[in-house]
């Protein structure tokens, strides 16, 4: 089981790093997990503080919306524990799987380093290709076809202008008129359901390096937007789930594909952070205003999707008289007082089971800056001919060097950010924001190497731990061994990339560094001759001790001591 936790965590770093180093501009791509979990899922849900009574006459008429957080509930039913036994023998035998991955590390974490740097270099000549070739335009209600395929800067209020928009027509769970101001809204199916909740307890032996690893198994109740979990709980069969009326929630909507099962062990916020990633799977629902756009550049839907840190920043609920009071077939819903369509009954808690489903939008009336390509909009078969004649997308860079003999493709790039920022502010942040991933990322490679060179040295520690004492002792001289040999390891690499990818700084760098050592062993060259040329001692003079009446006639005054008693 140990060997597979971390398995998954190593897995988990590496799609990490991969998806962010591969991402195609420094403001996309590098938070593209945190924007989605920012902004489709609201982390501050609690369930039963939507469900208790209140004063319906002092009631003012304000409404706020529910959330789903990852603030559960235990429902205080049944556990159940197992334990598991692993002796010397099974510690050494994966101590050896440990020695195996560590060495996968150590062969894998370099490279991650040289392409980190390689990444690093790349976006740099993207950000200072778009500083040198981006045109300001200064009108943005009227660009001109003279900037057509280039790369430009503007900013500009989004606006849908008088244009409303809904869900899915005819569908029984959309709104009830079209919602106008929204750039963006949405339907989100929460079920509330019971989860495995799992507590570790490692026990070690005195003697022989064995544990024991007891582990806890507890029901957790909370509202979900993945859909209905397993019936039965895996480790917990007397727990089951109840599927409710989802099923009739998918029919409702209008679609037959439904979201995604619950991942049983699964936390709820991964679980909010996946349900996230496709918000149109039924029986959720999100429409996209086709007529976004900033003065007189159009803004796709795939632009819109692709930056939620930008345009999907601020949700807020669809007003109540938007929202349906029954729903055709299914007479189990109700509207709460927040606007949301719930089978929990008012002032009652909820029970496994029971849905709800919430209503935002994200409007518009909000100032942006991007640097993209200008293009020309083609007519779409959904939504038709287009309302504006340009629109933006990703720039590919392709940079000249040698007087143009050498071409190199560099990819593509944009930067859209909120608010009214100019061209030199644009490159500035970006820059910043790449600086940041890169030194988290660095931060990220050395830690897996020192993780390596440590799970190298496992079976020297397992060894260690069959007696007592040695086993703490050794674990930490191992990870003195692996910190020095990972840090040298990092070191190496990072000034081999720099060479390879820097050559100018890196040159710059040590022959700096030959000119100062070259002048401390001068220096101490010059010294250690000093200190062994021979010297004189010191010759006294005679000295002569005269009394009142002594007089010596035969020397001269000047050759004569005095001293003074």
């Amino acid at each position: 089981m140990a060997i597979i936790r971390q398995l998954r965590l190593l897995t988990a770093i590496l799609v990490t790093f991969l998806a962010s180093s591969t991402a195609e501009s420094p403001t996309f791509g590098s938070s593209v997990t945190k924007d989605l979990k920012n902004q489709f899922v609201d982390n501050t849900f609690d369930a039963h503080a939507d469900f208790v009574d209140f004063d319906h006459d002092n009631f003012d008429g304000d409404r706020r919306l529910q959330s789903g957080g990852s603030s559960g509930s235990s429902s205080g039913g049944s556990s159940s524990s197992t334990t598991e036994r692993c002796n010397f023998w099974c510690q050494l035998k994966n101590s050896m799987a440990q020695t195996i991955i560590g060495l996968l590390l150590i062969c894998v974490s370099p490279c991650l380093m040289w392409k980190n740097e390689g990444r690093h270099v790349t976006e740099l000549r993207r950000i200072d290709f778009c500083r040198n070739n981006a045109v300001v335009i200064d009108n943005v209600e009227l660009p001109s076809d003279d900037q057509l395929g280039q790369l430009v800067h503007f900013t500009g209020n989004v606006t849908v202008d008088d244009n409303a928009i809904e869900l899915s027509s005819g569908s029984a769970l959309n709104l009830t008129s079209p919602l106008g101001k929204a750039l963006v809204v949405k339907r989100t199916c929460m079920i509330y359901q019971k989860f495995e909740h799992a507590e570790q307890h490692v026990k070690n032996d005195v003697v022989g390096g064995g544990t024991t690893t007891t582990t806890t198994y507890t029901v957790k109740e909370d509202w979900s937007p993945m859909g209905p979990g397993p019936e039965t709980l895996p480790h917990l069969p007397n727990e089951h789930n109840s599927r409710g009326i989802w099923d009739e929630l998918i029919a409702a909507s209008g679609s037959e594909v439904e979201a995604g099962p619950v991942t049983n062990g699964m936390p709820t916020e991964i679980m909010a952070l996946l349900a996230a990633a496709n918000p149109a799977k039924a029986p959720n629902g999100i429409s996209v205003s086709p007529a976004a756009h900033v003065g007189g550049f159009g803004l796709s839907k795939d632009v819109i999707m692709e930056h939620p840190l930008v345009f999907l920043a601020e949700w807020t609920p669809v007003p109540s008289d938007y929202v349906p009071d029954v729903v055709e077939g299914l007479p189990e819903l109700r509207k709460d007082r927040y606007g949301n369509l719930t089978t929990v009954e008012e002032g009652e808690q909820p029970t496994n089971g029971d849905v709800m489903i919430k209503y935002e939008y994200a409007g518009d009336g909000f100032d942006a800056s991007f640097v993209v390509e200008q293009i020309l909009l083609d007519s779409d078969p959904e939504t038709g001919v287009p309302m504006h004649k340009y629109g933006v997308s990703k720039a590919p860079i392709i940079d000249d060097k040698c007087c143009g003999r050498i071409h190199d493709d560099l990819g593509v790039i944009w930067m859209v950010r909120r608010g009214t920022h100019d061209l030199k502010e644009m490159i500035d942040m970006a820059k910043q924001d790449e600086a940041t991933l890169t030194k988290i990322l660095r931060i990220v490679c050395l830690v897996l190497i020192i993780i390596g060179w440590t799970m190298l040295f496992s079976i020297f520690s397992t060894l260690l731990h069959t007696l007592p004492l040695l086993g703490q002792l050794g674990d930490f001289a191992i990870f003195l061994v692996a910190l020095i040999l990972g840090c040298v390891c990092f070191c190496s690499v990072t000034a081999v990339a720099y060479i390879r990818y820097r050559p100018l700084l890196a040159f710059g760098i040590l022959a700096l560094a030959a000119a100062i050592t070259g002048i401390c062993f001068w220096r101490l060259g010059d010294a250690a001759e000093a200190s062994i040329q021979p010297t004189m001692q010191p010759v006294a003079s005679p000295k002569y001790l005269f009394f009142d009446d002594a007089v010596v006639p035969d020397l001269e005054p000047e050759h004569i001591s005095v001293e003074y008693y």
